[in-house]
This record gives C-alpha cells, structure tokens and sequence, in this order.
C-alpha cells in the first residue's frame, strides 16, 4: 500500500526539519529585535522577512507530513478528523467562557450598580 517513500515510516527524523526551522526562526527574532534596539530598520525587516519564509517553510513542511499521515495510515484518517473536530470544539467552548468572563458577566455588573 505505501507507493510513496517518504511515507514508508513516519519516523522522528521526519519531524527534524520542524525543530530546525523553529531554531532559524528563533535566532532570526533575536537578531530583529537586536537590530531594531540598535535603530536599523532595514536590518531588522529583512531579518523578520526572513524569519517569516521560514514560517511559510514550515507550514509546507507541515502539510507534507499531514499528507504522508494519510498516505501511511488510511485507517487512522478518521481517528485524526475526529481528534481534529474536538480540538477545534474545545477551542472554540473556551473563547466562548473567556469572552463570557471578560466582556458579558462584566458589562451585566455594571448595569446592575447604575441602577
């Protein structure tokens, strides 16, 4: 069933690009906020462009081992969609009581003491 060779094996080596990336990315916000300390502008936007196309390389990354994942493991896809929904579910309920501790319980205090 596995034509493709990159998803023979998901391995952890196949994740190494993600924690080198993340390192590049690191050491380029170092470097922009170090040139932007020192008032050079043109430095530290390059540097943030930089770090920013090794953002964009990650998430092409990323989507190269969603799809090896479902290349690899047919008979897991729905076990990742439904791992996928709840994670989004869950996100979402918690947006909803945060906005509801900051924003609507606050605002129906107030209404009660101008009364």
């Amino acid at each position: 069933m596995s034509a493709l060779p990159i998803a023979a094996n998901l391995n952890s080596a196949m994740y190494a690009p993600l924690v080198i990336l993340l390192v590049g990315y690191a050491v380029l916000a170092i470097l922009a906020n170090r040139a932007r300390g020192h008032e050079d502008r043109a430095a530290a936007d390059r540097f943030a462009g930089y770090g920013f196309g090794l953002v964009l390389l990650s998430a092409v990354w990323t989507v190269i081992l969603l799809l090896s994942a479902v290349v690899s493991y047919p008979s897991r896809f729905q076990d990742m969609v439904i791992i996928v929904i709840v994670i989004l579910v869950f996100f979402a309920l918690l947006v909803v009581v945060f906005f509801a501790l900051t924003e609507w319980i606050p605002r129906k205090l107030r209404r009660g003491d101008s009364r």
